[in-house]
C-alpha cells in the first residue's frame, strides 16, 4: 500500500508473504524475498523519483528472481502505452509490436488485470496479431503481470526468460510483490502530481533513452561488459556521483566526441 501522509511505498504484507515462501521453498528462496524487498523500498518525494524509482526495481527484479533474464515496465498513462523501465533494450521490440498492434499479453494484463505466461515456442495463439509481428529473439517465456494499487490498474510488469519454462511458483509469488511495489509508486505518483504529469515524466525518460543507450555502448566496448553490466555501473557511477542518470550518461558520450574530434 502507500502511506499517503509520506508517501512510502510500503511493504504491508510481504513479511507474510516471505515467511511463506520459506515454508514453499526453503531459505534460499527467503532470503531472495527479503533481498527483492529490501532494494524496493523508498519513498517517492516527487514525480521525478518515479523513473529512478522504476529503473532500480527491473535491475532488482532481474537480479533476485531465477529463470530472468530481462524485465521491463509497462505504464499505461491517458490510454498510451509506453516502456517506463527496462534492463536490456532487446525486449523492447516485444513491447513495440504490443503497442503497434494494441494487443499482446502485457496489454492484456493492464486491461484485464490478469496474469499472463506465454511460451512463444508452444503454439501461443491468444493474441495472433502479436505473435505473427513479434521476433521474440532469444526470449522463450514471458509472464505479464497487472500493476494494480486500490483496484486501478496502471500497466504489466514484464519477465522475459530464454528457456522454457521458466517461472515456477515460487518465482511467480516474487514476481508478484515486486508488481505489487511498482503499482504502489505509480499510484502514488499520480496522487502527487496527477496522471498527466506521470505521463509527462514517462515521456522525458523515453527521450533520454537514446543517449543512455550511447553510454552503455561505450562502456560495453570500453571494458568487454555486456549491457546489464554498463547499466549498473552508470547507475552506480550516477548514485556516488550525485547526477541524474542521463546527465552522466550525456557528459560520458560529450568527453568521447571531444576525444574523438581531438584527434582528427
Amino acid at each position: 500500500m502507500v502511506d499517503q501522509a509520506t508517501n512510502t511505498v510500503v511493504p504491508d504484507d510481504d513479511v507474510a508473504a516471505a515467511a511463506e515462501l520459506h515454508e514453499e521453498a526453503g531459505s534460499r528462496d527467503l532470503d531472495a524475498a527479503e533481498q527483492l524487498m529490501h532494494e524496493l523500498s523508498g519513498t517517492l518525494d516527487g514525480v521525478e523519483d518515479l523513473t529512478p524509482y522504476l529503473e532500480r526495481l527491473v535491475q532488482a527484479v532481474n537480479a533476485n528472481i531465477d529463470g530472468c533474464d530481462s524485465v521491463g515496465v509497462t505504464v499505461v498513462m491517458e490510454d498510451r502505452p509506453r516502456t517506463a523501465a527496462y534492463t536490456t533494450a532487446a525486449t523492447l521490440e516485444i513491447d513495440a509490436v504490443q503497442y503497434a498492434v494494441g494487443d499482446g499479453p502485457c496489454l492484456d494484463a493492464f486491461r484485464n488485470g490478469r496474469e499472463n505466461l506465454v511460451d512463444f515456442s508452444g503454439g501461443e495463439e491468444r493474441w495472433p496479431a502479436f505473435m505473427q509481428g513479434c521476433d521474440p529473439g532469444e526470449v522463450q517465456t514471458l509472464l505479464a503481470l497487472p500493476l494494480v494499487s486500490a483496484d486501478r490498474r496502471y500497466g504489466a510488469l514484464n519477465l522475459y526468460g530464454n528457456a522454457r519454462h521458466a517461472f515456477d511458483r515460487t518465482e511467480l509469488r516474487l514476481a508478484r510483490m515486486a508488481a505489487a511495489r511498482a503499482a504502489d509508486a505509480l499510484a502514488a505518483a499520480v496522487t502527487l502530481a496527477g496522471a498527466r504529469a506521470v505521463a509527462g515524466q514517462m515521456e522525458q525518460a523515453m527521450a533520454s533513452r537514446a543517449v543512455i543507450e550511447q553510454a552503455k555502448g561505450i562502456l560495453m566496448a570500453r571494458h568487454g561488459i555486456d549491457e546489464k553490466v554498463a547499466f549498473e555501473l552508470l547507475r552506480r557511477q550516477s548514485q556516488e556521483q550525485n547526477l541524474k542518470l542521463r546527465v552522466l550518461a550525456s557528459q560520458l558520450v560529450s568527453e568521447v566526441r571531444s576525444t574523438r574530434s581531438a584527434a582528427m
